[in-house]
């Protein structure tokens, strides 16, 4: 069963990170957390549950899904942040759960990632050669997120000793034209050779690391001062974020909804829902604590692996200092997979050649076994009755409040679908009047009165009903209370107050808006 859900996992989310949506992404991640809790009470009364379970290097992990859950839950954006979380959630279960995977189970899971990869090879190279795209893609969100996700499986390729599968990542990350991907390419290739020189070779290797430093310092002079300018003002977006809560955050995925209220914006700017670095974004998102946690856990277990899955971890890491491709779900999953895997044998310490230590740190060690002994059976944990009732009840309130939210949003789409379609249709009021079952369904959802307010607008210009208009301003402000970051709302209601000449709630409304918006 296990290994069904690994396959499964890793062959399924980059293809259908294509079609995301709140439905898919949650019968996804519901069906994975599902099978692994099914196998871990399988597990727990018959063999007993894998001895990695209760590592103490899963405690950051755990400190991490607590801080993050509780950044959410307090967030003033509860109920556009927390379906966020449980993607981050997910991948934390597969980062633990993948570690009580045997040496075969592990072969047999990777054939899923290994299909996978051909896929978004063949889907690259129909976009690339048919379609004649210059913006490459395959299924993930842009070339950099592809870019990041070929990145991770070029090592695996080369220990499957699948050449051609090589020949095609390289090929389409060549396509990518990531810069990004280059600059962790090279820090890859540079950890690698410092890894496997000897010791007091560095000089002998000068010249490499020469070559490694001129190409590094090409692809630098190739940035584009625009997309280096956009970034920078993302970042520091994202860091006025933090300042405002630095503990805590305010939920995952919260950056896309706050951004207005941090940036100047500016006629040659570019929006962004993503920081475009992965660490400011989940220091800003998340808070302190989960952060230290995250990253904790993350080089902790990146210091243990020995294999050359080392190095498509540490390129992922530093192609996530320019860019999102961790924050796409498929992708993290992806990488807590890899970074799962234990070590195959004990670090070197004397070192040897480069081809030496490539044998070793990528061929397992025979192994000596006492006369009469086939195998050693792996250590487990029997937890007590008492134990299993405490986490079998975690697991079903978990499990019913991720059921709460997708049940709560499936009846919101629907009536959010027919409400579009009255407005597109220039029904206005009756696009109001749908809205308001949503806004009783879901009262603490910010986005149902900002909605509202808009097609009530839409009335009241049309009609020219200064009773329409004051509805409109009624809903936006009803808006602002659940989510005073909303820059729409404030600007809807200026033009209202305005219009009907109401210029002291336009006063009082600018006040308030300069408490959350710290560019004005």
């Amino acid at each position: 069963m296990l290994v069904f859900l690994f396959f499964s996992i890793l062959l399924l989310a980059p293809v259908l990170q294509g079609f995301w949506s709140f439905r898919t992404q949650f019968v996804f991640e519901a069906a994975g957390l599902f099978t692994g809790g099914l196998w871990l009470f399988k597990q727990a009364f018959s063999a007993g549950l894998p001895q990695c379970l209760r590592e103490r290097k899963n405690l950051p992990l755990l400190g991490a899904a607590f801080f993050s859950l509780l950044g959410a839950v307090l967030s003033p954006l509860r109920p556009l942040v927390l379906a966020d979380w449980w993607s981050f959630f997910f991948g934390l279960f597969i980062l633990v759960l993948a570690g009580g995977l045997a040496a075969e189970q592990r072969k047999t899971a990777d054939w899923g990632l290994r299909l996978a990869a051909w896929l978004m090879a063949f889907l690259s190279l129909y976009q690339a050669l048919i379609l004649k795209s210059s913006d490459v893609s395959a299924s993930l969100a842009n070339p950099n997120a592809l870019a990041l996700f070929v990145l991770m499986l070029i090592p695996m390729a080369i220990l499957w000793r699948d050449f051609f599968l090589l020949g095609a990542l390289i090929i389409v990350l060549i396509w990518t034209q990531s810069v990004a991907a280059l600059l962790a390419v090279l820090a890859a290739a540079g950890v690698y050779a410092a890894d496997t020189m000897q010791k007091g070779d560095f000089r002998k290797n000068r010249p490499l690391f020469a070559v490694l430093a001129v190409v590094a310092g090409v692809a630098l002079w190739q940035l584009e001062p625009r997309s280096v300018l956009d970034r920078l003002l993302w970042w520091g977006a994202a860091l006025k974020m933090f300042a405002d809560a630095p503990m805590l955050g305010f939920g995952q995925g919260a950056f896309a909804w706050l951004y207005p209220a941090y940036h100047h914006p500016t006629a040659a700017g570019i929006s962004s829902v993503y920081v475009h670095n992965y660490f400011i974004e989940f220091l800003a998102e998340n808070g302190a604590l989960a952060c230290a946690c995250w990253f904790w856990a993350v080089f902790s277990r990146l210091k243990a692996v020995n294999s050359l899955k080392k190095y498509g971890v540490i390129a992922a890491l530093v192609h996530s200092m320019a860019d999102f491709g961790l924050a796409v779900p498929a992708n993290l999953f992806i990488f807590c997979y890899i970074l799962s895997e234990p070590p195959a044998c004990p670090r070197q310490t004397t070192g040897g050649s480069a081809e030496a230590v490539w044998r070793k740190m990528n061929k397992p060690a025979p192994l000596s076994l006492p006369a009469g002994r086939q195998k050693e059976a792996p250590a487990v944990i029997r937890p007590d009755r008492k134990t299993l009732a405490v986490f079998a009840a975690l697991a079903v309130l978990i499990s019913a409040q991720g059921l709460g939210i997708f049940f709560k949003q499936l009846p919101l789409e629907r009536l959010h679908d027919l409400a579009l379609s009255a407005y597109s249709a220039g029904d206005y009021a009756g696009a109001a009047k749908t809205l308001e079952a949503a806004a009783t369904a879901e009262p603490q959802n910010p986005l149902i009165p900002r909605l509202q307010g808009q097609a009530w607008l839409a009335a009241g210009l049309e009609k020219n009903d200064r009773t329409l208009l004051f509805r409109s301003a009624a809903a936006l402000e009803r808006s602002l209370l659940l989510n005073p970051y909303n820059s729409g709302a404030y600007r809807d209601l200026e033009y209202i107050y305005a219009l009907v000449g109401a210029g002291r709630l336009k006063a009082d409304l600018l006040q308030r808006k300069k408490e959350f918006f710290k560019w004005e």
